[in-house]
């Protein structure tokens, strides 16, 4: 946790006080009509507290408040 992939299957990551309820990710990011639909049309891609790599590893920060993410946000 906290990753979401939004309609057409792009990654968005945040910190675990960023991280939008189920139901507020879906109407941002689960509508393909902003967001698209997958490019190997796949459809409605949006799905919700999926695995990401470990946040120390790589350099993410949160798509809301723009906080590098930490093992605390694993």
């Amino acid at each position: 946790m906290p990753r979401i992939y939004d309609s057409a299957s792009n990654p968005i990551d945040f910190c675990k006080s960023c991280f939008p309820k189920e139901t507020i990710a879906e109407k941002l990011y689960g509508n393909p009509q902003k967001t698209g639909l997958a490019p190997d049309e796949r459809g409605n891609c949006f799905s919700y507290k999926e695995d990401h790599p470990e946040y120390d590893a790589v350099d993410y920060n949160c798509e809301i408040c723009n906080k590098k993410l930490t093992y605390r946000d694993d």
